[in-house]
């Protein structure tokens, strides 16, 4: 029997809420404060959101201490500030309620910490479509690595055919390397371009293309 499209795995920051302006002001101000003769522009910053801090900052500095600092403040300042300046990208919610009403598997696997995750997650109700939610405390390997995919699969007795959808690189190398189903997201500060260069399945236009994969997948096309 053909297997079917049943489970779909989110990032969060990027893909499903924009905060894209919040993470560059929380990486501007980190920098300000530790870093000030960095001087980093916006466009070198932007480049750089995807992996974890920690990974991030130590381009930067080789100072574990240093690092330390940086990621302290970052997360002071984004918990802090996030609500000002976040939203949920169009077609969100009611595609979430959707893929919910249809029974899928639904999982947010994100390269955040749970204390700069949990502000969106509990600001959007985003755990009442998702009762599995994978961020970096929970693995020792973060995207592009599949641990945090495996994860997230292992809490559902149910799996059939799942995806990975994402607005970075490290998000479509993760399904991959998961061997699941990838889809980039056109909406991706980073571009669709960028995105396309690691080959993902799937483009999304809007997040209602999420439906055109499952009758596609699923042979309903």
């Amino acid at each position: 029997m053909k297997k079917r499209l049943n489970t779909f795995l989110f990032d969060l920051d990027g893909t499903l809420v924009n905060t894209n302006e919040i993470i560059i002001k929380s990486y501007q101000h980190a920098y300000s404060k530790h870093l000030p003769n960095l001087n980093l522009d916006r466009d070198t910053i932007i480049s750089d959101i995807g992996p974890p801090l920690r990974a991030i900052f130590n381009k930067y500095t080789t100072s574990q201490e240093t690092i330390e600092k940086l990621i302290e403040t970052y997360l002071e300042y984004y918990v802090a500030n996030e609500h000002d300046v976040f939203y949920l990208y169009p077609g969100v919610e009611d595609t979430l309620n959707k893929l919910k009403e249809q029974g899928h598997n639904l999982a947010i696997v994100t390269s955040k910490f749970r204390s700069s995750a949990q502000p969106s997650i509990d600001h959007f109700n985003l755990e009442d479509y998702f009762n599995v939610i994978v961020t970096l405390d929970d693995v020792r390997k973060p995207k592009p690595d599949s641990e945090a995919i495996h994860k997230a699969l292992n809490h559902f007795d149910n799996v059939e055919k799942a995806i990975m959808v994402g607005d970075n690189d490290s998000d479509i190398l993760a399904g991959q390397n998961a061997d699941i189903l990838s889809a980039g997201v056109a909406w991706s500060i980073k571009g669709e371009t960028f995105l396309k260069q690691v080959k993902p399945d799937y483009m999304l236009k809007t997040i209602h293309d999420i439906f055109k994969i499952i009758d596609y997948e699923n042979g309903e096309r």
